[in-house]
């Protein structure tokens, strides 16, 4: 059963190479992956077991990396077991919205109190950045452009105010890769961390949290974008069955 929704090869390979760490995270990743591509469709089950004995790990990675999906909103458990979430985008939207207002706030702030620690720091990334999104590479973009984003808030020193963005932002993080995998996407939000950036440099709270705003609002916009297409192609695979029992 889950051989056909991962579709892996020699996976004890690589668990052999990796620290556990590093091998949740490719859990994660996998099934990130899948969930995001359909492979695992909505509300399919996922269970501690199933997901040990397909990457040849004993439970405790499975049960992390389940749970790192679960706060990342892509599973949610109930009295059955856990279950792949059926994406919606009120539901996204609402999130979202309330992260951006904890973002924008937490940047404003952190433009203004960011030490030279912190600003060097951010030039470090985006030379990481810089180098990736020229290279076309997602999978390294993605861990730096989080990096990036929790930085800017870090940089406002209210541990509660950080805490409840990281709260927020782990429930929509999933939607990275539906945004930055579209056609020339990785190089536009490279020159927008850019300008970010540039704002923490001259200490411009104000314009650091307008260019975050607009950032964040255009990320979501085109999320939603691609979450409606996503509902459209399962409610069109739902319909084929029927137009072939129609027929027969």
């Amino acid at each position: 059963m889950y051989t056909e929704f991962f579709g892996l090869e020699r996976f004890m390979d690589i668990k052999v190479k990796l620290n556990r760490e590093t091998l949740v995270d490719r859990i994660v990743d996998i099934l990130e992956d899948r969930i995001l591509k359909g492979g695992l469709r909505p509300r399919t089950k996922l269970s501690e077991i199933h997901v040990a004995n397909e990457f040849g790990v004993s439970r405790v990675p499975a049960r992390e990396a389940l749970q790192r999906l679960e706060e990342m909103n892509l599973v949610r458990k109930n009295h059955l077991g856990r279950e792949v979430v059926e994406f919606s985008r009120e539901e996204y939207a609402q999130i979202h919205e309330l992260k951006n207002a904890v973002e924008a706030f937490g940047v404003m702030k952190g433009a203004l109190k960011a030490s030279p620690q912190h600003l060097a720091r951010m030039q470090s990334i985006l030379r990481r950045m810089e180098r990736y999104a020229s290279d076309g590479d997602l999978a390294r973009m993605k861990p730096c452009n989080y990096e990036f984003h929790d930085l800017l808030v870090s940089c406002c020193g209210n541990q509660k105010l950080f805490d409840t963005y990281l709260s927020l932002v782990k429930q929509v993080r999933w939607a990275t890769t539906l945004s930055l995998q579209l056609p020339a996407r990785l190089k536009e939000a490279f020159r927008e961390h850019q300008k970010i950036s540039e704002a923490f440099q001259r200490r411009d709270g104000v314009a650091a949290r307008a260019l975050i705003e607009a950032h964040s609002q255009e990320s979501m916009q085109r999320v939603l974008s691609q979450m409606e297409s996503m509902e459209k192609r399962r409610e069109v695979e739902k319909k084929r069955p029927e137009k072939r029992k129609t027929h027969s």
